[in-house]
């Protein structure tokens, strides 16, 4: 079981650095913005140093740990999954062979040892077919030789099965620029969303990276147990909450840091 969970952890630290542009962003750096950015999504949210531990115990020791169930969810929201079920039957991976060749894979039990394990492979814009029919219709050794060792050879980087890491298709002649070379964002009521700027909506701006990876609205107050990198506004007497310093994009009114006072007085804690 871990080593699914091991590979939610590995891929929503991805997603992190991707959301980031940091390059080798530090273990701990990584964690913290989960920790304030799941905050922001979902109104509560392990610490950071939780994060860090899991991704230690799991990824770098390749060590089981327990991970409870709600925290299980917000990584699999995290990463585009309904749930931590749906990440478990779904997930899967895809691997550019050439200019006209992308291989998808998914894996149907993990229990199954590499030599049991059932490959499915999907062609882009092509049906699923399985790995023995593959074999027995294909004659490029070179990609089944990589196959059969367990991992795929793509580019100068050694894939392994086991390892399952998530990798984008990025051929724009036929799936289309990603959510990055999007160039402007709108305000969704909770956080900022990546959008085509030929689309017709009234309320797009200039994207900024660093609201879409950080600025969000906290929707339930009463989880916030530290005042610490919390922001506010307050405004005909309602107090909102936001993961970051900037403008309320609602009302226009600038946030200030939250304060135990305001944290006392507006978070209804029982």
């Amino acid at each position: 079981m871990y080593d699914k969970k091991k590979t939610l952890v590995k891929t929503a630290f991805e997603q992190a650095e991707k959301e980031l542009k940091k390059e080798n962003a530090s273990k701990n750096y990584l964690a913290g913005y989960l920790s304030t950015h799941f905050e922001g999504l979902f109104g509560s949210a392990k610490t950071d140093k939780m994060f860090e531990r899991y991704y230690t115990d799991l990824v770098q020791k390749n060590q089981d740990r327990f991970i409870d169930e709600i925290t299980l969810d917000q990584l699999s929201k995290y990463v585009g999954y309904k749930d931590y079920e749906d990440f478990c039957k779904n997930f899967t991976f895809t691997k550019k062979i050439n200019d006209s060749t992308t291989l998808k894979f998914s894996i149907d039990d993990e229990e199954q040892s590499l030599k049991g394990t059932n490959f499915n492979f999907t062609l882009l814009n092509s049906p699923v077919f399985n790995l023995q029919e593959f074999l027995t219709k294909q004659s490029n050794l070179g990609i089944i030789g990589a196959i059969l060792c367990g991992g795929l050879f793509v580019g100068n980087k050694m894939y392994k099965a086991d390892e399952r890491s998530p990798e984008i298709v990025n051929n724009e002649n036929k799936l289309g620029l990603l959510a990055e070379t999007k160039q402007c964002m709108y305000w969704n009521g909770k956080q900022y969303i990546p959008e085509d700027c030929n689309q017709p909506k009234d309320d797009l701006i200039a994207i900024d990276p660093k609201k879409i990876a950080n600025f969000k609205k906290i929707t339930k107050p009463d989880t916030i147990s530290s005042v610490r990198g919390i922001w506010y506004s307050k405004y005909q007497n309602e107090v909102e909450f936001f993961t970051a310093d900037g403008i309320n994009p609602e009302n226009g009114k600038s946030l200030n840091p939250l304060t135990e006072r305001i944290l006392d007085k507006y978070t209804n804690k029982e």
